[in-house]
């Protein structure tokens, strides 16, 4: 019965080990596929005051930030896929922000919508900011052309920020509060 007892603590070790391990290695993929992305979207503000929005310029850049985008959305559905949204305590905040920051910036918002109840639920435990699932939600709510809730989304006209729509505005910061987002202050207010 002790070799038993034993051979059953040393494989439930071994078991926790190697997804240590598989963490460690995602995290660092994750991770990774952040620094990418972010050193190539660093080039976006330089370029476009330098040549401005319709130039062949900024057409170049955007292609190489969408063939990123699409590299790291590959691997990040493989690891969403096989362990679901990594939070905070398993993978780290760069590494699960990166979970986020990969899908939301997915050309199909059916892929939003598909892993956005898993971010949902790690939001709510903890373990995944709740500013990231407000955003989400709302450029879901956006792209389906309903009204957003935390008044995340919004368009640049004339160089100035233009909130699309808000479901009931007047409770709009009250909402932002609880996830975590600074007060806006509307036109209307």
């Amino acid at each position: 019965m002790k070799n038993k007892t034993y051979c059953l603590v040393v494989a439930v070790l071994l078991s926790l080990a190697c997804h240590a391990q598989d963490f460690k290695a995602i995290r660092n993929r994750l991770e990774a596929v952040a620094d990418s992305s972010l050193a190539v979207r660093r080039s976006v503000m330089p370029t476009l005051r330098k040549h401005g929005a319709d130039s062949p310029q900024m057409d170049s850049l955007n292609t190489r930030i969408m063939a990123y985008d699409e590299a790291g959305l590959a691997e990040v559905r493989q690891i969403l896929d096989k362990y679901g949204w990594l939070g905070v305590s398993q993978v780290g905040e760069k590494a699960n922000g990166a979970l986020f920051l990969t899908i939301q910036h997915a050309q199909d918002n059916k892929l939003r919508e598909q892993y956005f109840p898993l971010l949902e639920e790690s939001a709510k435990k903890g373990e995944s900011r709740l500013a990231d699932m407000a955003t989400m939600k709302d450029r879901i709510l956006v792209e389906r052309g309903e009204k957003q809730l935390y008044g995340t989304q919004y368009k640049l006209t004339d160089g100035k920020k233009t909130l699309f729509p808000v479901e009931n505005a007047k409770e709009l910061n009250k909402r932002r509060e609880e996830v975590g987002l600074e007060k806006l202050s509307l036109a209307n207010e």
